[in-house]
């Protein structure tokens, strides 16, 4: 049951006191070890916590369609959120794309 909890109404592994950066280090871990959907439903919470790191990261599995359904609009839009945070790959990411992002 704590699992199923977990899944729809929070990020926590610890209880209350887990805080989102704690969460944010499980998050790559988890997508290092290529465990997308567990990791999405930490990134998720990125906007939230106005996370720059996490909204990159969860841009790139919008991108791929990992652990969440293949979304190019919904991965530019985080990409942009992040790069305004000031996150520099994110910056990066954006320039990349730029036609992309001009033509949708």
């Amino acid at each position: 049951m704590k699992s199923l909890w977990r899944t729809f109404f929070g990020f926590s592994d610890e209880g209350d006191n887990e805080t989102f950066a704690h969460a944010m280090g499980r998050a790559r871990h988890l997508l290092e070890m290529q465990n997308y959907e567990d990791a999405c439903r930490i990134l998720k919470f990125a906007d939230r916590y106005q996370d720059a790191e996490g909204l990159y990261l969860y841009g790139w599995c919008c991108w791929r369609g990992q652990g969440v359904v293949e979304d190019a609009a919904k991965a530019v839009k985080l990409w942009k959120k992040s790069a305004a945070l000031g996150y520099q790959p994110a910056k990066t990411r954006c320039e990349e794309i730029k036609d992309f992002i001009n033509s949708i």
